[in-house]
């Protein structure tokens, strides 16, 4: 009779034990938008890979990042797109995208005006994520543009 009492008591605390991990992984990971990505990386594309000074160029962002899946938090998502406004300017769209969702694909479009740059090669940054304000850390690719040099004549 001791000897099952005794069994059962372990028994009990081996499962509690487990509970509390598993809760707490839970809850770090609910807390901590960082431990909670199990993958994350952007695409961007544009419509040319040459433009002269003055033309509107598309730019294309997917976004995608997702979470553990029991369960999976809903998120405030933010993402920015920045591009170098020494050569460009908003000509259409937004260059933000803000949304409430769980993981999965975020796609949006803006256009550029290019100003400036004339013969130069422009490497376009790669977009930044925020879930619940923490910046997650994108992988992907980001093209270039070349600025055509005007020949005059």
């Amino acid at each position: 009779m001791k000897k099952k009492s005794i069994i059962l008591i372990v028994v009990v605390v081996i499962i509690l034990t487990g509970i509390a991990f598993v809760g707490a992984k839970i809850y770090l990971r609910y807390s901590n938008p960082l431990m909670d990505i199990s993958a994350s990386y952007y695409e961007k594309t544009l419509n040319r890979t040459t433009a002269n000074i003055g033309d509107v160029i598309e730019v294309g962002v997917i976004v995608y990042w997702h979470g553990y899946v029991n369960p999976e938090f809903t998120r405030d998502v933010k993402i920015i797109d920045p591009f170098a406004e020494c050569c460009f300017t908003l000509a259409g769209g937004s260059n933000v995208h803000e949304s409430i969702g769980m993981g999965g694909s975020y796609q949006f479009k803006y256009s550029l005006t290019v100003l400036g740059g004339e013969g130069a090669s422009i490497a376009f940054q790669k977009p930044r994520l925020y879930l619940d304000n923490v910046e997650i850390p994108l992988n992907g690719t980001s093209p270039t543009l070349n600025i055509s040099v005007k020949i005059e004549g």
